[in-house]
């Protein structure tokens, strides 16, 4: 119930609405670093792509084996870049699906609380008008009895 100065709980309510800001900004970076790997793949991808079209255009013009070399030495190298950067954005994403799970359960923590404080609120309300409805009816009753 309500206590008389408030709800009961209100230090636990606050305490989960700043873990819930915590959670919050532990998810929105989890979230940019992410989406910053995943743009440096795509860029590595995207290099590579390039590279690809810009070494079938050589190779149909005439190639030296000095280029041949060049390219297939950059061809492992990206590869090997792509690979790495696949894997940390597989970790990022795994990290990041956590982070976000953290952060709902401590959103559906400090809502169970605030619906608690709602519901012990109306409660009190309640209380209150029937206490004044019964406070009412005396007075009423008492008018009569004194006329």
């Amino acid at each position: 119930m309500m206590h008389k100065h408030g709800f009961q709980l209100q230090q636990v309510l606050n305490y989960r609405k700043e873990v819930e800001k915590v959670r919050k900004v532990e998810f929105a970076v989890a979230k940019r670093e992410f989406e910053s790997a995943t743009e440096l793949l795509d860029r590595h991808e995207a290099e590579a792509d390039r590279a690809r079209v810009e070494y079938n255009n050589k190779q149909a013009a005439g190639i030296t084996a000095s280029e041949l070399q060049m390219y297939g030495d950059f061809f492992r190298r990206k590869s090997s870049d792509i690979q790495l950067q696949r894997h940390q954005v597989d970790t990022l994403g795994r990290e990041m699906t956590e982070k976000r799970e953290v952060l709902l359960d401590a959103a559906k923590e400090k809502k169970a609380l605030e619906l608690l404080k709602e519901k012990q609120m109306l409660a009190f309300r309640r209380e209150m008008a029937e206490k004044e409805r019964t406070f009412l009816e005396e007075l009423a009753v008492q008018k009569k009895v004194a006329r």
